[in-house]
């Protein structure tokens, strides 16, 4: 078996099993934030020696201390290799003085298939850093996980493409669904400790905008991250595997761990993570206010009075007084009764979804108005809308977790994405019968603006 030997151990970290089991566990003890919500998709952590950046690194491990993952994939940039594409070590066991850890194999044979810029070349990795350092903590705080090393040398735009679209591709294919990306990468370097602030702050905003365009753009122009490449391949894989949320956990430099210097290196910890669903008690919250204003509307609009829930109090909860695009959509004995929705967020979520609750039960115009007596057989599903992502090939489109938004000129329409589960369509039927709600030929979709969105989808049992 091909057993890939530590280079930096002693140097970068120590090369003592219990010292370095110590060291690890001493900075994770040192971490009191509380575990993030939602699901963690990856992490961003630094690569420098354990002395000047493993703070800062204990503050994203801590976030997956005792979680479970089959896979972990690890990325980082080549420091002594210039080569163009991505280099995967292939086979056998990564060692550090905490012992061997097995590669995923499998994972890599598909990986390296999906396209010629990703290689099993290991020249790369013999004495590369990036990669190694991650390994003894992710150790201590997983069980049971295989690794994929990948190392990248082009870092260019297209390149970060290449590799996510092969990630997403090789995880879907295996049907995987523990796997965590943990990039590697250190900030600015250079000798100006005003400067190092400054551009670590922009790494920062624009990371956790998850603006990767807007970061790429600087991390080639301005070398604002050694392995910017890396981040913005993982965050690329990453929203098309659900995530959509950038946290900064901890952030600091060399100057003001070690001391001052000629030489200053940004660090920074992330987690990318989806922004975390509504409560039980949010949802509960939602359907009422649908149901309230439903019924107040269809009782003022039969009799005659004034509407006496036209107004109320914001809830307390932040999520709720977020603008966020919505549906509500009507059902009555399983047959659909009305569904009006926004598609973009113009509105906090509880104000959208009480408006469109009155739109839904009395003025879409494929049905009559709701009637009173129809009021006690009526079931209600919200679905709360991701941001709109513009669709530049249908293989990016997955039915059962993707909505559809198709724009041609000045018409439009839209799909849900539990209407393509529900009616059994495949993505081509997907895509025709969105184009048939915006009133197009059923092949407009070729050269129309397709957008592809999420949804959280709740309602009456």
């Amino acid at each position: 078996m091909k057993i890939r030997e530590p280079a930096v151990a002693g140097q970068f970290y120590s090369g003592d099993p219990e010292t370095l089991k110590y060291k690890i566990q001493s900075f994770l003890k040192e971490v009191k934030t509380p575990k993030v919500k939602g699901k963690v998709y990856g992490i961003i952590v630094p690569h420098a020696g354990y002395d000047f950046s493993g703070q800062t690194a204990a503050y994203a491990f801590k976030q997956i201390e005792g979680e479970k993952y089959d896979t972990v994939i690890i990325l980082g940039p080549s420091h002594q290799v210039a080569f163009k594409g991505a280099s995967v070590y292939p086979s056998g066991c990564w060692r550090t003085p905490l012992g061997d850890v097995e590669i995923d194999s499998n994972f890599v044979t598909h990986l390296i298939s999906q396209n010629k810029y990703i290689t099993d070349e290991i020249s790369s990795h013999n004495s590369e850093h990036s990669l190694e350092v991650e390994l003894p903590w992710l150790q201590v705080v997983l069980k049971n996980f295989k690794i994929v090393p990948i190392c990248m040398g082009d870092q260019s735009l297209g390149s970060c493409q290449i590799l996510a679209d092969a990630i997403v591709k090789t995880i879907r294919e295996l049907s995987l669904q523990r796997v965590l990306i943990v990039v590697s990468s250190d900030f600015y370097h250079g000798d100006s400790y005003e400067e190092c602030k400054q551009s670590l702050a922009e790494s920062i905003f624009l990371i956790s905008q998850y603006d990767y365009e807007k970061f790429h753009q600087s991390f080639r122009e301005e070398g604002i991250a050694c392995g910017g490449g890396c981040i913005v391949t993982s965050m690329l894989a990453l929203k098309e595997l659900g995530a959509r949320q950038t946290l900064l956990l901890h952030s600091t430099n060399s100057q003001d761990v070690a001391g001052a210097s000629n030489y200053v290196v940004g660090y920074a910890s992330f987690v990318i993570k989806n922004p975390g669903g509504l409560s039980g008690e949010e949802k509960g919250l939602l359907l009422e206010f649908a149901r309230n204003s439903i019924i107040s509307s269809v009782l003022a609009e039969s009799s005659g009075i004034e509407n006496l829930n036209k107004s109320i109090k914001p809830p307390e909860s932040q999520k709720l007084n977020e603008k966020r695009g919505c549906f509500v959509t009507i059902k009555q004995h399983g047959e659909l009764r009305g569904c009006i929705g926004y598609v973009l967020p113009v509105k906090p979520l509880y104000q959208a979804i009480r408006e469109m609750a009155v739109e839904a039960a009395l003025h879409d115009p494929r049905f009559s108005p709701v009637t009173q007596d129809e009021l006690p057989d009526l079931k209600l599903e919200i679905s709360v809308l991701s941001e709109l992502q513009r669709v530049h090939s249908i293989d990016e489109i997955q039915v059962g977790r993707d909505g559809l938004y198709i724009k041609h000129k000045a018409q439009s329409g839209l799909l849900l994405p539990q209407v393509a589960v529900e009616e059994k369509w495949d993505k081509l039927r997907f895509l025709e019968q969105t184009c048939w709600k915006a009133g197009l030929p059923k092949n407009a979709w070729e050269e129309a603006e397709i957008y592809k969105f999420q949804a959280e989808i709740f309602g009456d049992e």
